[in-house]
């Protein structure tokens, strides 16, 4: 092993890289969930609005 490296300052940064990969990961994690959300309540939304728009096809307008 080299003398001249610190042993206290590599075990900080491997804290430190665990510290950001964390973060990372529940970063990705968020935003992987976010993105469904959003696909999930556009296809709600496109699905009433067609299934509305059938409805008054088959009865007139709705009140």
């Amino acid at each position: 092993m080299d003398p001249n490296i610190n042993p206290d300052i590599v075990a900080g940064m491997g804290a430190f890289a665990l510290i950001i990969f964390i973060v990372v990961y529940l970063a990705v994690i968020a935003l992987s969930l976010w993105i469904g959300y959003l696909i999930i309540k556009a296809a709600v939304k496109n699905g009433l609005r067609e299934h509305t728009l059938w409805l008054e096809s088959r009865r007139g307008p709705l009140r």
